[in-house]
């Protein structure tokens, strides 16, 4: 069965906290992947994480029973 991914974050000047997936994220912040068009090539969930953990401090959680992965950053001075 397959992992289902999401990512938390906090969106600055809101208020809130975002719960989503990393595909949809990644599609709505195209910007911060060159070289990708999104059209007929796209991002694997784990290529979007990677870049997370790596750019942008995020820390992600396997959860192997459940099969479920978790990547999130709670920094209310979050600038994505």
């Amino acid at each position: 069965m397959a992992k289902k991914h999401f990512m938390i974050y906090y969106q600055k000047g809101t208020g809130t906290f975002v719960v989503t997936e990393p595909r949809p994220w990644a599609r709505e912040n195209k910007n911060l992947f060159e070289g990708i068009n999104f059209d007929n090539n796209h991002p694997t969930p784990n290529f979007i994480e990677n870049k997370l953990v790596n750019e942008f401090n995020f820390i992600r959680e396997i959860y192997e029973e459940e099969n479920v992965v978790v990547t999130y950053n709670l920094n209310p001075n979050l600038d994505l």
